[in-house]
């Protein structure tokens, strides 16, 4: 006979009147439950289809089946993706899961038979199973950005496979400049993506995805890194940029960032931090290597493949010239060159 622990999860024991327990039917000689799926660990998709095989059952039917897929190998109610009950007269039994499992998730998964009779069958637990991302960003990085020379750039991501019964996944497209929205486009159904108008140059973005399913069912992947848009030409005026991350330090950052162009013929820079009192706290050019004279080009950028959108030389870690880690509150980046341009300040904001 079958336990009733392993009966509890098709039916409850009976605990009334004095009753405190059921005997079910007994099952005979080689009646077993057998669920064929994905073997590999990893699954190909997001809705995999499984193969319930009810074997001894021919002779009692018509057969209640249960198909369960939990995150949990205890199958907790609260770990449930997937639990249908139905009935067949086929014992050989197809099912296309129609929702997409959570993404990422380890999942395990198991079927019982009962029959005419009553007797109950119960396959094995099947798993752990991983299931693929809902949504990864490919271009620009995600997690290091990148360096891009041209104005529209070709933005690519990628979606884990689901059954057409599913789908299709639509997605929406934002791009933020210094956290604000700056393109934002809905209802594409490709993984590929070009802006039609220019972006500007000298700035940094990120950027994030909304895939969506028919269902309502949706998952938002944002990268956690910026990536820049340069103008490959010599800039011919001096201009310092605002820094970034602006607050700082940030959860991708513990520096901030300074970026500027020196136009023709190039000229002597100096970069400070100062307190709102005006006194100097940190010099960041010259630098470590005293240089001061800078020919025309752009600076602070970091090197291509670099994985970093900043210059090393060119950054600020909240401390002072003597080391000390300095106060939270607002500073100010003095830039002056030695090329006719104006002295320009640009407001920093130091947290924590």
């Amino acid at each position: 006979m079958i336990s009733l622990a392993r009966r509890r999860w098709w039916s409850a024991a009976a605990l009334c009147c004095g009753v405190t327990s059921v005997t079910l039917p007994r099952l005979v000689s080689g009646q077993t439950v057998v669920v064929d799926g994905p073997t590999a660990v990893a699954l190909p998709t997001l809705t995999p289809s499984l193969v319930v095989r009810a074997l001894g059952f021919a002779n009692q039917r018509p057969l209640r089946v249960r198909v369960q897929i939990a995150t949990s190998v205890d199958f907790g109610a609260g770990s449930l993706a997937v639990d249908s009950s139905f009935s067949t007269s086929d014992t050989t039994i197809s099912v296309q899961i129609t929702r997409a499992l959570p993404s990422e998730a380890t999942v395990y998964w198991r079927a019982s038979v009962q029959g005419a009779f009553g007797a109950i069958a119960e396959s094995p637990i099947t798993g752990p199973r991983t299931v693929p991302a809902w949504l990864t960003l490919i271009s620009p990085k995600p997690n290091s950005g990148g360096i891009f020379d041209i104005r529209r750039p070709l933005f690519v991501w990628q979606s884990a496979r689901i059954t057409p019964a599913a789908g299709p996944w639509t997605y929406a497209l934002e791009i933020l400049n210094t956290g604000l929205p700056e393109v934002g486009v809905a209802g594409l159904l490709d993984t590929t993506f070009r802006v039609p108008t220019d972006l500007r140059a000298n700035a940094s973005y990120r950027w994030s995805v909304r895939a969506s399913l028919p269902n309502g069912d949706f998952v938002r992947v944002a990268s956690s890194a910026s990536f820049s848009i340069v103008d490959p030409l010599l800039p011919t005026t001096t201009i310092l940029y605002q820094n970034f991350p602006n607050p700082f330090p940030s959860a991708t950052s513990f520096n901030t960032c300074f970026w500027f162009d020196i136009g023709q013929p190039g000229g002597t820079v100096s970069l400070d931090v100062l307190d709102l009192r005006g006194n100097v706290v940190r010099t960041i050019v010259p630098g470590l290597d005293g240089v001061t004279q800078f020919p025309a080009g752009r600076y602070g950028r970091g090197a291509p493949g670099a994985g970093s959108n900043c210059d090393s030389r060119f950054v600020w870690d909240g401390t002072a010239s003597d080391g000390r880690t300095v106060a939270p509150g607002v500073y100010v980046a003095r830039f002056r060159s030695g090329t006719g341009a104006p002295t320009f300040r640009r407001m920093l904001f130091k947290g924590r």
